[in-house]
């Protein structure tokens, strides 16, 4: 047997070592393979919460990916046959280039998880992408329709028909300058800012986003929910102006999708919601596609015109946005004002909707490509991380008879009129993606690194008993042969 000081001969130093190096291998192995991963998950799911010193939050607050937008203006080439009742022919004219940033201001947090803000967004044209701004359009005259259709079925009508009879024409000429942000003045647009002096949309110009550069008015005071009490509802829209609804009935005026694009991590997501306060409603997306980019597996959510934007037939529950119109566009007359412009959105070139809206145009006047007119996020599944997006959408108005109000309505056919069509699309950079590739692969490759370190671990491990039992046997021998030369010397 042995005795203490057998033992310490046996466990030496370097034999101490050994074992410390084993168990520590051995141990962060084990930590790494059953521990590592999802507190990873956490700190991750931590950084990605919407509070001030987050990396979503920065993110969120003051992106630095700017988003790119193209707007294509439609040109009706034949205005005297549409007057008339004709087919209109359309001739599109773009694209114009802008560079859009945009900032979260008025941030203002609460404690049970929400954040109220507005935003500010500022166009910058990039003129060496772009068809010069200064290029003649002729389009519908909006102050004129604008002022028509507030009369539409009232006694009123009468009045403004002697009114409108010096216009010459429906349609009328402006450059893209003046139809996107410089905005152009009518005697009009005078008067409707002096019967509405409280409006919120400036009223001295028409232009389809004048007034909007720089400003905040647009989208107003949104209410969302960080992530921090309930990690589920990261980024879900609470409120906007103030309210919890829109002006929509029933089902269809609840507040629902995300704010702001940010939505939490979740593998199993088949559709989500983007809510959008251009059309007082959110727009679904559908998972449609799976595949690698750039090394990042990464799952495409699409548009489906008959289904986000059905009517009855195709989608019974948005029967309360007033689908009273074949399939594929959405009616957000209401939206912007008092509901005085019959306007509806639809994928651009009236993509995958009822094929009754391209018969309305002569050949030639509208082409729908899926490359070019779909609209899509991609995300990265283990992050929500967006690494592409292409927003499309087309505005529309509704052109409609009106026998009270003189020539330019009287012979009028019933026409979904595209005007205008809007491409926003932003990517992540090589940088971002290679921190999104660190993200999702890093507990593969701790978990690896766990696979090693255990084995070298028990090796070690293994090792360490070996030469235990070895020295322990080499002692015995030693002190046995000690022994028999004692009991030798003895018999001497």
């Amino acid at each position: 047997m042995f005795n203490r000081s057998d033992e310490s001969r046996v466990f030496t130093l370097p034999r101490a070592i050994l074992l410390f190096f084993a168990l520590t291998t051995l141990g962060f192995g084990i930590f790494f393979l059953l521990h590592f991963t999802p507190i990873f998950h956490n700190i991750v799911r931590s950084q990605l919460i919407l509070s001030p010193g987050t990396q979503g939050y920065e993110a969120w607050s003051k992106p630095q990916i700017s988003t790119y937008i193209r707007f294509y203006l439609f040109s009706v080439l034949n205005p005297e046959e549409v007057e008339a009742g004709g087919k209109p022919r359309l001739e599109q004219i773009g694209p114009f280039v802008y560079r859009e940033e945009l900032e979260r201001v008025d941030q203002d947090f609460s404690k049970f998880g929400n954040v109220n803000f507005r935003t500010r967004k500022v166009w910058y044209p990039i003129s060496k992408e772009s068809v010069s701004l200064d290029t003649l359009i002729t389009t519908l005259d909006i102050p004129q329709f604008a002022a028509a259709e507030s009369v539409r079925g009232k006694w009123s009508e009468f009045m403004m028909r002697s009114t409108l009879s010096w216009r010459p024409s429906l349609f009328t000429q402006k450059t893209a300058r003046e139809l996107l942000f410089d905005g152009f003045s009518d005697p009009l647009l005078t008067a409707g800012a002096f019967f509405n002096p409280d409006s919120k949309v400036p009223l001295d110009k028409f232009g389809w986003f004048y007034g909007r550069n720089g400003t905040t008015w647009a989208d107003d005071v949104i209410g969302m929910a960080t992530g921090e009490q309930n990690y589920t509802q990261l980024g879900e829209i609470k409120t906007w102006k103030n309210s919890t609804r829109t002006h929509y009935s029933g089902k269809c005026g609840q507040l629902k999708g995300s704010a702001s694009g940010f939505l939490p991590v979740n593998l199993k997501r088949t559709s989500f919601d983007f809510f959008s306060t251009d059309i007082c409603r959110p727009i679904r997306f559908q998972k449609s596609e799976e595949f690698i980019h750039n090394k990042l597996p990464v799952h495409k959510f699409s548009v489906n015109p008959m289904e986000t934007f059905g009517n009855e037939s195709t989608n019974p529950e948005n029967i309360c946005y007033n689908t009273f119109h074949p399939a594929g566009i959405h009616n957000s007359t209401g939206c912007k004002d008092a509901g005085i412009l019959p306007v509806f959105v639809s994928l651009p070139h009236f993509l995958d909707a009822d094929p009754s809206y391209l018969k309305q145009f002569q050949p030639g006047s509208l082409n729908p490509d899926p490359e070019q007119h779909s609209a899509y996020m991609i995300l990265q599944p283990d992050t929500s991380i967006p690494v592409q997006v292409k927003m499309r959408l087309q505005i529309i108005l509704q052109l409609r008879k009106n026998e009270n109000l003189g020539r330019n309505f009287e012979n009028l056919s019933n026409t979904f009129l595209p005007v205008l069509w809007f491409d926003a699309g932003a990517e992540t950079t090589p940088d971002l993606e290679y921190t999104i590739w660190f993200l999702v692969n890093t507990p593969s490759i701790v978990k690896y690194i766990g696979m090693v370190l255990s084995s070298v671990g028990l090796a070690l491990c293994l090792l360490f008993l070996y030469v235990m039992v070895k020295a322990g046997r080499n002692e015995r021998e030693k002190i046995v042969q000690i022994k028999l030369n004692d009991d030798e010397l003895e018999n001497l």
